[in-house]
């Protein structure tokens, strides 16, 4: 019998990469409860970590778990992972291993663009949401502060033993929210654009050699980010409409110290349109 396999896109929690491995489907012939964890080798994802991705038994990807050593990819029933009720040591790389790299880059996209972002989590699951939000706050701007805090929701396991229906009940709730798990695991991200912006950001901000001066960096690049817009919507009020090649050439003339590309304009565009205004977002054409 030739052996089927099924495709699952995984994403680093540590780092973000992102890469499609094939899983046998026969791991899930005999499994009707519960879930299924598999240890990720170094390299077979990302060339610099190792981690674990759960899946429930129909192989959907419900959360990830970052670890420091790997001895042999293994399939186990997981022991539920319990988040510590607080960050200690709060630097940016110590945010990144407590929720996971692309829950932090969702959670900074939903707290800049003003998106409602929730923690879906059984009873038994702890976090010091105070924490999480105050370091949040500290990398917005002043003005661009809001009161779309990160808030849990939280499900009995006892009656709802499968995490994957619970969440589906509050995606269909909540479809203008960020939705992420405890382990690391972005379960609904509302918006069009990719993390393209905040990944970017996140990675230069961990390049800095000094851990603690990491979060100030990341701060530093966010308010950067709120020029570009700021002088975008000066060259908006000028015109009735303009296109996007035209308006990333004033840019580039002008802004020299930022990367001006299709990517950013998209970002910029998006940015204006949910916190400033669609008139004016909508002048950008193509």
């Amino acid at each position: 019998m030739v052996e089927r396999f099924k495709p699952l896109e995984l994403s680093c929690p540590s780092c973000g990469a992102v890469k499609t491995v094939n899983i046998p489907e026969s791991l899930f012939y005999d499994k009707k409860f519960g879930h299924i964890k598999i240890k990720v080798p170094q390299g077979a994802v990302c060339q610099d970590h190792v981690f674990v991705v759960f899946l429930d038994v129909k192989g959907r990807i419900i959360g990830y778990e970052a670890i420091d050593l790997s001895i042999s990819p293994t399939i186990e029933e997981p022991k539920e992972e319990i988040i510590d009720d607080s960050i200690k040591t709060m630097t940016l790389i110590n945010f990144i291993k407590t929720l996971g790299f692309k829950c932090v880059a969702g959670l900074l996209h939903a707290r800049l663009f003003n998106y409602p972002s929730y923690l879906i989590m059984n009873n038994g699951a702890k976090l010091n949401l105070d924490e999480i939000n105050n370091v949040l706050d500290g990398l917005i701007p002043e003005m661009y502060k809001n009161s779309r805090s990160l808030k849990t929701i939280e499900f009995d396991d006892e009656i709802y033993p499968m995490a994957t229906y619970f969440y589906s009940l509050v995606q269909n709730q909540r479809r203008n929210a960020f939705l992420m798990n405890p382990r690391k695991h972005v379960i609904q991200m509302p918006w069009e654009l990719d993390l393209e912006l905040e990944k970017s950001i996140i990675n230069s901000a961990l390049e800095k050699e000094n851990q603690n001066e990491q979060l100030k960096f990341l701060a530093y690049y966010i308010a950067k980010f709120i020029e570009d817009v700021e002088f975008t919507i000066s060259i908006l009020e000028g015109v009735k409409k303009i296109s996007k090649k035209e308006l990333i050439k004033q840019l580039k003339a002008k802004l020299l110290t930022s990367t001006i590309t299709k990517n950013r304009v998209n970002e910029i565009k998006d940015f204006i349109n949910q916190r400033i205004s669609a008139t004016i977002a909508v002048k950008i054409q193509g």
